[in-house]
């Protein structure tokens, strides 16, 4: 198959291009920067995200592209600025018009878009179970960024392109993403409950994330919405027990909410608040959790 990918340099898009090559995949990445790789089945196109008009890139493609993963984003885990709010939304929104207006004028459309999303669709709650049955309007910032994002998404439905919205959870891997900056605490002693630790966080190991979107590309029943999260979410005071187990550190420093608030404004939600979301689609296609709790989640990533 011939793979589009943007944010393939990323935790999820470069472990995902591993994937895709290994299984005999070209795989085409749009980056800002010049990129070189030996792999024969790699190939890096330089693009500008920012002018969707743009198109001189799709020179370097195949006439035929069987599949788009759509990853590219500004970093949640930078202080939310006015200005890196404005750029956590233009960059997705561009981005995602630009693949759009590229498929609009290929002689062969995509089969599949699978785009990047969060589990910050879904409102916080510390009592409601939520899946992609449920529909909300924007709640909060992050809301509006993922709900704003998907309806870029969804236009490819008018070209006859499969669109998946994968909701992803907090992604879980031991030297990039949300898990060393949560172990870090725990590491100087400091781990506990976060607030009031009743919080809800929903989780997935990474490796788990990437059969899962491999599994909604190969299986053509997946559309729209697809939580990808472990089916078993965890409350915060959990979460930090679990932690530091596999750590081997004390959890008895409680910190105020607050705090996070005063420190990191809007950003402090990732922390403070949270969802208790159920990846009610996989489940029901007999999709494969290889960690499906923490516990064993952890013992994995840490024993490595």
């Amino acid at each position: 198959m011939n793979i589009l990918i943007t944010g393939g340099t990323g935790l999820v898009g470069s472990r995902l291009t591993e994937v895709l090559v290994e299984e005999r995949n070209h795989v085409y990445i749009l980056s800002r920067s010049s990129h070189t790789d030996s792999h024969p089945f790699i190939h890096y196109i330089k693009y500008d995200p920012d002018d969707i008009d743009d198109l001189n890139w799709a020179d370097e493609l195949p006439v035929n592209i069987d599949a788009v993963y759509n990853f590219a984003g500004a970093s949640l885990q930078k202080m939310w600025t006015d200005s890196h709010k404005e750029e956590i939304m233009d960059s997705r929104i561009n981005t995602t018009r630009l693949l759009h207006n590229w498929a609009l004028n290929s002689e062969i459309k995509p089969g599949v878009l699978i785009n990047a999303s969060a589990v910050g669709y879904y409102p916080t709650s510390e009592h409601v179970s939520f899946t992609e049955e449920d529909v909300f309007q924007p709640s909060n910032y992050l809301a509006s960024v993922v709900n704003a994002w998907e309806k870029e998404a969804l236009k490819f439905q008018e070209l006859g392109t499969r669109v998946v919205l994968s909701r992803f959870g907090l992604i879980l891997d031991k030297d990039d993403g949300v898990l060393p900056l949560m172990a870090l605490p725990f590491k100087f002693g400091a781990g506990g409950n976060i607030g009031t630790g009743q919080q809800f966080y929903s989780w997935i190991h990474l490796e788990d994330l990437i059969n899962s979107l491999l599994y909604v590309l190969a299986v053509d029943e997946f559309e729209g919405p697809v939580n990808m999260t472990s089916p078993v979410p965890l409350r915060q005071e959990q979460f930090a027990k679990y932690l530091g187990m596999a750590l081997a550190k004390p959890t008895i420093v409680k910190t105020p909410g607050f705090l996070f608030k005063t420190v990191l404004g809007d950003q402090s939600m990732l922390i403070i608040k949270g969802q208790k979301v159920i990846p009610q689609k996989l489940l029901a296609n007999e999709f494969k959790f290889n960690y499906p709790t923490l516990d064993v989640a952890l013992d994995n990533i840490y024993d490595e």
